[in-house]
């Protein structure tokens, strides 16, 4: 699958809505691929995926453009990267973080930098 994300990232440079949600091929270096090559994209489903916080980091810092990503059930997943793509990515609209480690901090950060973000997640104590 990483040889298949590898050819559409450098074939489908102008891809924008792309869902893999549940390829375990989908890592952190598959993401940096996609990332740099797909830099028009907007929306990514990458739930139950093993991206981690550097994985978002690349993403954030090539694709600012990013209005709806889903990180449902990634386990790798903390606030950091959340942040992250918070701080570069400052015009996303939806972010799904239901079943990830995300604390209050994250969800904070997300609100601070994406002021007119949609966040579902699965926290209580988010309330």
């Amino acid at each position: 699958m990483y040889a298949g994300l590898k050819v559409i990232a450098r074939k489908c440079y102008k891809l924008r809505y792309l869902n893999a949600r549940g390829c375990e091929a989908v890592s952190d270096d598959a993401i940096t691929v996609l990332a740099r090559s797909c830099t028009r994209l907007r929306a990514l489903d990458i739930g139950k995926c093993d991206v981690s916080d550097a994985g978002l980091r690349a993403l954030a810092e090539s694709c600012p453009n990013l209005k709806k990503l889903s990180l449902r059930n990634c386990d790798l997943v903390t606030d950091r990267g959340v942040q992250c793509v918070a701080y570069y990515c400052r015009g996303l609209q939806q972010l799904n973080i239901q079943d990830c480690q995300i604390s209050l901090e994250g969800y904070r950060a997300v609100k601070k930098y994406c002021k007119r973000c949609v966040i579902e997640h699965t926290n209580p104590g988010f309330f």
